[in-house]
């Protein structure tokens, strides 16, 4: 009886249990979304009292990583658990190679029923996100300001997602669903923007007034979808970015009361993760995101909800190249591919572990930057006509560059760097977007096809 007891209080004592395994994943994704706006991360203005609820829930990672500050780029690494270099996925025009494993695909080859709901327009079926699931609910009825982008707002999503949720009952599900609001242009519903004005207003730089640029960068100017209402002020921005975080979580609160609603919260693994940041005025980038790679646009929130797991916080570095891994074993007890970079997060002494995340863009104006997090630094190599510029910053502290001060060890990540590019398998033959002439127009007017692609 002893020896009984024992046991037990052990098993309490690490927070096991022998819940019976998840029948329905949920991963919500939201586009644009910065760490720090959430109060899980620090943030004390109050925007996000449904996700920070579930966080207190969940497994959260202090230090999780994008691999690219673009949408699909970073969604085809969360996906298939490969860097968008070796998919040769580097922009929001590029498509997902037919011959690439994704997450929904080997569920669904499991028996999984799968169903999807997505809100941004790079996202639609020729991303090649689409296959493996069943159901792939790309349709985009509302137009946004300025551009009149396609998209869906949060309140239309979650509909949908709900609508996901009546085929799931004694079933085994995944379903995704990808929220657009924080992304530009900052509009959300009449009196979110506007609960935030003042505050902003008050901030320091809040009255700053910003030109209009010519392009999507935010290089010291609004970019110009961004532009509305003839405003030229940080804080109408500020304030319509977070309205936006505040409206979606808002609507992700209802869908996470529709799942308890129904029963199903105590059988469901809950991902929650955003697929990359957005600058609000670091390094007089405004607005925008995929010009740089600081933390601000690649560091992410990321937490996971386990039936019969206590709630944790992480410290241990993460990429979102480890949620695939990381679900194939909780749902199917697949261990991780070891040709793969991704590591499962949850494993016996995963905290003790560390990811070591390949961060990169393409679109910059001024060339290719790539970033390796890693030994609690970020190396940002950027390509210039005249050679390579190398950074190196203690990781969470940008605002002092250290290469001087430790040249060994800048050296020894970008050796670590170069090696791993060059181990990166041979891109897989990318597709070309099966695009309407419509549909090519939109990108255009991003600049997807004469310039940076920074969406």
């Amino acid at each position: 009886m002893r020896a009984l007891r024992a046991i037990l209080l052990a098993a309490l004592a690490t927070g096991c249990s022998e819940a019976p395994p998840p029948r329905l994943l949920l991963v919500i994704t939201v586009d644009t979304l910065r760490a720090d706006a959430l109060g899980a991360y620090g943030s004390e203005r109050g925007l996000t009292p449904h996700l920070d609820a579930l966080a207190a829930e969940s497994v959260v990672f202090d230090a999780a990583y994008a691999a690219a500050p673009l949408t699909l780029p970073s969604l085809a690494t969360l996906f298939t658990g490969r860097w968008p270099e070796e998919l040769d996925v580097r922009s929001n025009e590029s498509a997902l190679p037919e011959a690439v494993p994704t997450l929904a695909g080997e569920l669904r080859e499991r028996g999984w029923r799968t169903g999807a709901v997505v809100s941004n327009f790079v996202l639609n079926a020729s991303s090649g996100l689409a296959r493996g699931f069943e159901r792939y609910d790309d349709a985009l009825p509302r137009r946004e300001a300025v551009r009149r982008w396609p998209e869906r707002s949060a309140r239309d999503a979650t509909d949908a997602a709900i609508a996901l949720l009546d085929g799931c009952t004694g079933l085994r599900c995944f379903v995704w669903v990808h929220y657009q609001d924080p992304h530009g242009p900052y509009d959300p519903p009449p009196g979110w923007r506007e609960r935030e004005l003042a505050r902003a207003t008050q901030e320091g730089d809040g009255a700053r007034q910003l030109p209009v640029g010519a392009d999507h960068a935010g290089r010291g100017a609004i970019p110009a979808y961004q532009f509305l209402a003839g405003r030229r002020d940080v804080a109408y921005y500020r304030a319509g970015y977070r309205g936006e975080v505040a409206y979606v979580d808002a609507e992700i609160g209802r869908l996470l009361a529709e799942l308890a609603r129904r029963g199903l919260g105590e059988r469901t693994l809950v991902v929650f993760a955003a697929d990359h940041g957005e600058a609000l005025g670091e390094r007089d980038l405004w607005f925008a995101h995929g010009e740089w790679l600081g933390d601000e646009q690649v560091r992410v929130p990321l937490f996971l909800r386990v039936p019969g797991r206590a709630p944790a916080r992480r410290r241990d570095v993460a990429s979102l190249a480890d949620l695939r891994p990381t679900l194939l074993a909780q749902l199917l007890g697949l261990p991780p591919d070891p040709a793969r970079p991704g590591r499962d997060l949850l494993a016996p002494g995963a905290e003790s572990r560390e990811s070591r995340p390949y961060v990169a863009t393409w679109v910059a104006a001024e060339g290719p930057r790539r970033a390796l997090v890693a030994s609690g630094h970020k190396l940002v190599v950027s390509e210039r006509p005249g050679g390579e510029e190398v950074l190196l910053y203690g990781l969470g502290r940008e605002g002092e560059e250290l290469g001087a001060a430790e040249p060994e060890l800048a050296r020894s990540l970008h050796a670590e760097l170069d090696a791993l590019r060059a181990g990166l398998a041979a891109p897989e033959a990318s597709p070309a977007r099966a695009l309407s002439e419509a549909e090519r127009e939109r990108l255009d007017a991003l600049g997807y096809g004469h310039g940076p692609a920074a969406e």
